[in-house]
């Protein structure tokens, strides 16, 4: 989890596509489960040709409602919002501080029923310090008693089952630890839970499917498709292979991918054959599962594509084998409450000859696997397989350095950047688990031909089936069909037999096989299926006996399920059932029924409607978007929000059309002339230059298939290439534009393998090719020189000059593909977006352009909410929203993305948009505040952004239902680590509210099954691990919020991880420590040495440069901590400053802890609150002044020079903010005399020259409100507005004071009363709390002996 990463959330505006509606490519894989009706989760995963899956479900199907779920709200005010806080959902401290186990929001009584949220409070023990005791006395504070223990759970809820190995999709499937939801059930606490309003009736689940998301992978389109696909875990996951060697595990419950590789990458160091096929392509064309044990094997095979090179250089018999590539990767699955973590690597990598459809593994009674192969001559041979265990290396863990982030600044005011531009590639929002095998640990035996096919044909297809402990193979030809069998080591000939035209052919049974020929007449081509069985008693050469026969429609893929059931998808994307009786002959019984099909939504009759077909964004006031026609138009993202937005409606249009769709736009610029030009690629090849005015500059057709990439030269003056432009066509073809006059100069011929990297070194164009080989080309004779393998080339780029083009791919929307779904799609990161909005917004307007800019970026936030808020749930959040809010209706579905995939969903009902997955209503939800947070900023719209915000937080399972799934406690915290402070706030405000709604056993379920994975408890190189900072980070706040709820062991186990990160100056989770060390200080101290937390955070907070202040920065969080707790354990705190004050280790430290004093001083004067919404007021100091300044004056002590040279510019600075916040202070500079009044009605005078206390003034009875001196430094007047009286003092130093050092001066009459006492009365006016008289109290010196004392409104003259 590294810092600061985007939060990407996909937005597809639905006026142009609608993915329910959408054409999609051709189907290529199919698999379904669950397919009962009273199954409630069914559903299907369809692979596609252009690599991407669609995946279906049963959903829920609310009852149309007769009224809107009323849902009662306070009315807020902006100040009350600026008071929420993080630490509102805690319960009370130790320390004394009584707050609440309530709502992180202010609302009212009601509002808190509503929302299920208890009210109860919990009054937590209290410690007191008496701060005239000495220093040691403060040890006895640290021994009080600690939060009461509570027995934890006995069992847990994550269980597993065993499940027999070799199970194929058509039989059940191994079980899983994963449970049905991502996240636990959270259900409100008792005592808060009242009857919800009148909601949605009970749901009904829909018989047919419907398209739950359209996954995107990071890699899709030619050469990508989806060649296999395997359910595993209780049909949880989902196992995706592309043709190209890429491999995810994806969720069946909202499409999230888990983790994912590049199996064509693997290189295990015991690859015998690896290195002679190093420049091949593979077609990686099978995938199959198996069980093994606790985990899953995955094994993957792949053909030589053929324009491999080791295809077309060798055709002997020798060189023709070893064709088929195998690698088996291990799938490791650990089940903890709220996530499921997913380890997929590699183990084992071989060569053998056979084709990629006739190996697999073979499951023995002994338990062990054997490898099974059939060469093309029909060689059936076993190896035995040994799998080594998994010894992991001890290794320092790997930490994620920190992204470049995009962060355009364009001018305080200036135009927003561009928050759809892609960043680098971020970390998973799950745990993040790295594949580093340099081993294999597999191992085969010598192969052993157990048998041999004999056919008068040439076998081409295959298909194996493992059936109990049998492996049942079938094979075809053109002619004829062979069947077999292997088990108990003997390999058996069933039967053959003469049959045409035989399309596919599948095992069902241990008695029966199913096969599809193909029928064709002279329009039409239809398939048949016949279901065939046979008796295994019977002689080898038997005929079988035909069961059936049906008649089905053309389709993509089909799968069987059982020996009476099968699903075909069709090319409209039409799933079709077919079922029949076991018995019949015929087929009276027979039922065919359409399971899913595309919508066919009604559409207003337009005559050629254009279409949008790519999209640009440069920023947010310009948008170029491609269409069908051709023409280029303009608009802005206000506008692509609106509801009834049309491309027809765009503000400016390009001159002349392209003969052809535009599928791809790009930005370039011309250095020299610093203009910006808009490269687009048509389906036809071409390629189009536009000004930005969208003015045709030129256009050529030179590909055969569409501009997929750009990349510009650099502007380097003499290089031949300067300021061109290099594209990139899908085939791999490039050619050379130049902006300069809009030449085209040359084109370089494609590859069959994928360019990944350019390199420009002088005169020399250097292109890396998938197949690990480059090509070498003089750009200014344009003659190609050579070709060289990579390591070759690698020792060229050693010899310097070179310079790696990369290209534009964050230019482009889409970067993904062309089709509808995704051409309307825009990545928006939430991070970038709003803190570029408010840099705008929280800037003062000072001409009408910045004020213009203001309220533009306010409009960029409402669109933004427009596109992802549910209207529909409440009628009363939606009249605010609508209303007072200026949200406008919106046509746009949000997505959701993680670490390249990108799901796209339909819901046809609000309710669907939070009864998905716990992550998928995380992320909405908290872009959903994190927008409101930011709006909230407009005082008058605090009170409206306040109640909505309470109503996405807490009020959502009322108005959904039983199918709601509550925000996931792992994804917040995951996104914590990952967000900036502006999204940070808004991650906790919903973790507190989901922490709220945990009941005690659900609350000690989590920290019982987390607790293990503490990074105190884990071994060296994995106490940095995400796993680890994720387990302290849910079990930290959970402690701090509900300490009472677990166990002495858990808290011990807690702070302990606390300290090691805290003192671990090289953690990249010191940030979080720091945050726990704020958040449940009153329940860690005591655990822990208090004094030693304060004194980390108080040197964390000085050390670190301000001006690297950002969401990480250690410094600002750690002052940020010590606010709080200064203001939730104030006696503590001010006791360790004064101790460390006075008794520092070392002239640092006493250094560190003087700036910590001025910090506080200085927020306590700016009197604004802070970060995070703490109020730190100067009350909070205000008890403690007087010893916080005696231990300020003593810190100057004449006698050490050294120390008081240290922190002289502190103290005065001190002082300084002091005497401006506290009207009991005053300082006289020429006579460096300081005056401290305190509440018992004593006045203290301190010398600073000798550092020293002078004399106590004792005249008053009651706490001192306000004190002065005279310009000239004689006198001194004091104020008790509680007794009304104004005393004036002599200070000056007069000739007697010589003879008694430390004796106040005489007044002018014997005795210690004061020179003169003037009364006074003011009426209600001096009636006022501590508070207010900081701010309403002042005196004003006219002349030396003549002063002003205003009182609110009230100015008494006195002379003194």
């Amino acid at each position: 989890m590294s810092p600061h990463t985007a939060f990407q959330v996909p937005l597809t505006f639905l006026n142009f596509t609608n993915i329910r509606d959408a054409f999609f490519p051709s189907s290529t894989v199919l698999t379904s489960w669950g397919l009962s009706p009273d199954d409630n989760n069914a559903g299907s995963v369809i692979g596609l040709e252009d690599g991407s899956v669609l995946l279906l479900r049963r959903l829920e199907i609310q009852e149309t409602r007769s009224s809107h779920t009323k849902y009662s709200s306070p009315r807020l005010s902006p100040a009350a919002l600026s008071r929420t806080s993080l630490t509102a959902s805690r319960s009370n401290s130790p320390s004394g501080s009584h707050i609440s186990h309530i709502s992180p929001f202010s609302v009212t009584q009601r509002s808190r029923v509503v929302s299920g949220i208890t009210s109860e409070q919990v009054e937590a023990p209290k410690n007191f310090v008496d701060f005239d005791s000495e220093a040691e006395k403060l040890k006895d504070l640290l021994k009080g008693r600690g939060p009461r223990e509570r027995t934890s759970l006995d069992g847990k809820a994550a269980v597993s089952a065993e499940s027999k190995p070799f199970k194929k999709k058509m039989k059940e499937p191994p079980r899983s630890m994963l449970s049905a939801t991502a996240s636990p059930a959270l259900s409100p606490l008792s005592v808060s839970a009242p009857p919800s309003p009148s909601g949605p009736s009970q749901p009904q689940i829909s018989k047919e499917f419907e398209l739950v998301c359209h996954i995107i992978p990071p890699e899709v389109g030619q050469g990508h498709r989806v060649s296999g696909i395997e359910l595993l875990h209780s049909n949880e996951l989902t196992a995706v292979l592309q043709q190209s060697g890429n491999l995810a595990v994806l969720s069946n419950r909202d499409g999230k991918c888990f983790t994912h590789v590049q199996i064509a990458n693997t290189n295990l160091s015991s690859s015998v054959r690896h290195s002679q096929y190093m420049h091949d392509v593979w077609l990686w064309t099978h995938l199959r599962s198996y069980v093994a044990g606790e985990n899953i094997l995955l094994l993957a095979s792949a053909a030589l594509a053929p324009e491999s090179v080791s295809t077309s250089l060798s055709d002997s018999d020798e060189d023709s084998k070893d064709r088929c590539r195998v690698v088996l990767l291990e799938l490791c699955t650990s089940h903890l409450i709220g996530t499921l973590e997913v380890k997929l690597e590699p183990i084992g990598q071989w060569y053998c000859d056979g084709l990629p459809q006739t190996v697999g593994l073979h499951y023995m009674e002994d338990q062990s696997f054997q490898f099974y192969s059939l060469s093309q001559d029909g060689r059936f041979a076993i190896q035995h397989m040994h799998i080594s265990p998994n010894v992991p290396t001890v290794a320092t863990p790997t930490k994620e350095p920190q992204e470049s982030h995009l962060n355009i600044n364009l001018g305080a005011l200036g135009p927003l950047p561009n928050p759809f531009k892609s960043k680098l590639k971020s970390s998973d929002d799950e745990t993040a688990v790295e594949s580093t095998f340099k081993t294999n640990r597999v191992r085969l035996d010598n192969a052993s031909v157990v048998g041999n096919i004999s056919s008068k044909d040439s076998l081409f297809e295959y298909n194996f089936a493992p059936i109990g402990d049998t492996l049942k193979g079938v094979g075809w030809s053109d002619n004829e069909l062979i069947a077999f069998d292997y088990v108990n080591g003997r390999f058996t000939s069933l039967f053959s037999s003469a049959n045409f035209d035989v399309f596919h052919a599948k095992w069902l049974d241990s008695k029966t096989i199913a096969i599809i020929f193909e029928v064709f007449s002279s329009d039409t081509v239809s398939i048949n299926g016949q279901r065939l069985a046979f008796n295994l008693n019977s002689d080898h050469n038997s005929r079988p006996k035909l069961l059936k026969t049906i008649s089905i429609s053309s389709f993509d893929a089909i799968e069987f399920l059982t020996a009476c059931d099968l699903l075909t998808v069709d090319c409209n994307q039409q799933i079709t059932r077919f079922s029949w009786d076991e018995e019949s002959q015929r087929s009276p019984k027979d039922l065919v029924r359409n399971i899913w099909h595309r919508s066919k939504s009604v559409q207003k009759a337009v005559a050629n409607p254009v279409k949008l077909t790519s999209l640009l964004a440069l920023d947010l006031e310009s948008f170029v978007l491609g269409g069908s026609d051709g023409h280029l138009r303009q608009s802005s993202f206000l506008e692509l929000c609106e509801e009834n937005f049309s491309i027809n409606n765009c503000s400016a249009c390009s001159d002349w059309a392209l003969d052809a769709k535009i599928v791809s736009l790009h930005l370039a610029k011309n250095d020299r002339t610093n203009v910006q030009y808009v490269v687009g690629g048509g389906d036809d090849g071409s390629i189009a230059i536009w000004s930005s005015a969208l003015k045709l500059c030129a256009r050529w057709i030179v590909f055969t298939t569409p501009l997929q990439l750009i990349a510009q030269f650099p502007d380097v003056k003499g290089a031949p290439l300067r300021g061109a432009v290099l594209c990139v066509s899908e085939d791999g073809t490039i050619a050379v534009v130049a902006l300069d006059g809009f030449q085209f100069l040359f084109v370089v011929p494609g590859s069959p393998f994928p360019l990944q990297r350019v390199y420009l070194g002088e005169d020399n164009l250097l292109l890396a090719y998938a197949d690990q080989r480059a090509r070498l080309w003089d750009v200014r004779t344009r003659e190609f020189w050579r070709s060289m393998s990579m390591d070759k080339a690698e020792e060229l780029f050693a010899q310097r000059g070179w310079t790696e083009l990369y290209f534009f791919t964050e230019s482009c929307i889409p970067v993904l593909m062309t089709i509808s779904p995704s051409a309307c799609t825009l990545s928006l990161d939430l991070n970038s977006f709003i803190s570029d909005s408010l840099l705008v917004i929280k800037n003062v307007s000072t001409n009408r352009k910045q004020t213009r800019n203001i309220l533009l970026a306010r409009e960029h936030l409402r669109s933004a909410l427009s596109l992802i808020l549910t209207p529909g749930l409440n009628r009363d959040i939606d009249e605010i929203c609508f209303e007072q809010l200026g949200i406008k209706r919106a046509n746009a579905s949000m997505g959701f993305s993680r670490d390249g995939f990108v799901s796209l969903y339909h819901y046809s009902q609000p309710e669907h948009c939070w009864s998905l997955s716990g992550n998928v209503s995380a992320a909405r939800a908290l872009a959903i505040v994190a927008l409101l947070r930011a709006l909230s900023v407009f005082e008058e719209l605090s009170e409206s952004t306040n109640t909505v915000t309470a109503f996405y937080a807490t009020g959502l399972a009322g108005p959904v239902g039983s199918a709601y799934k509550p925000p996931n406690l792992a994804f917040l915290a995951r996104r914590w680590f990952e967000s900036s402070s502006e999204l940070r706030h808004s991650v906790r405000l919903l973790f507190d509210a989901a922490v709220i709604r945990l009941t005690d056993e659900e609350t000690n379920a989590i920290v019982d099954e987390w607790q293990h994975k503490l990074p105190c408890l884990q071994p060296a190189a994995e106490k940095e691990t995400a796993l680890a900072a994720l387990s302290l980070f849910l079990c930290g706040y959970l402690a701090a919020d509900k300490y009472s709820m677990l166990s002495a062991s858990a808290l011990t186990d807690i702070v302990k991880s606390i300290s090691m990160y805290l003192h671990d100056e090289h953690s990249i989770y010191r940030v979080l420590a720091i945050d726990l060390c704020s958040r449940g200080f009153h329940v860690w101290q005591h655990y822990i040495d208090a004094l030693e937390i304060l004194r980390s955070l108080f040197s964390l907070a000085t050390s670190s440069k301000k001006e690297s202040i950002n969401a990480q920065n250690v410094g600002a969080q750690a002052r940020i901590a010590i606010l709080h707790i200064a203001s939730t354990n104030t006696p503590l705190f001010m006791t360790t400053l004064g101790l460390d004050i006075l008794n520092p280790t070392s002239t640092e430290q006493r250094k560190s802890v003087m700036q910590i004093v001025a910090f506080l001083i200085k927020k306590a004067r700016d009197h604004d609150g802070f970060a995070l919404d703490i109020s730190f007021r100067p009350l909070i100091l205000y008890s403690n002044l007087p010893k916080l300044m005696e231990a300020v004056v003593k810190s100057l002590d004449p006698n050490s020079t050294s120390n008081r040279d240290a922190v002289l510019d502190t103290a005065t600075e001190i002082l300084d903010h002091v005497v401006k916040t506290f009207p009991t202070i005053d300082f006289h500079m020429p006579s460096q005399r300081l005056a401290v009044g305190t509440s018992e009605g004593a006045m203290v005078m301190y010398d600073l020259k000798t550092a020293i206390r002078l004399y106590v003034l004792e005249g008053h009875k009651k706490r001192i409100s306000a004190c002065s001196f005279s310009p000239d430094g004689r006198r001194l007047v004091t104020l008790s507005l509680e007794e009304s009286v104004v005393l004036v003092w002599k200070v000056g130093t007069s000739f007697v004071s010589f003879f008694n050092p430390g004796a106040p001066p005489r007044q002018g009459h014997s005795g210690s009363e004061p020179f003169k006492t003037l009364s006074f009365n003011v009426g209600d006016a001096g009636n006022m709390n501590i508070a207010e008289t900081l701010e309403f109290v002042r005196f004003e010196w006219t002349a030396d002996r003549s002063v002003k004392l205003k009182i609110r409104d009230s100015i008494l003259t006195f002379s003194t």
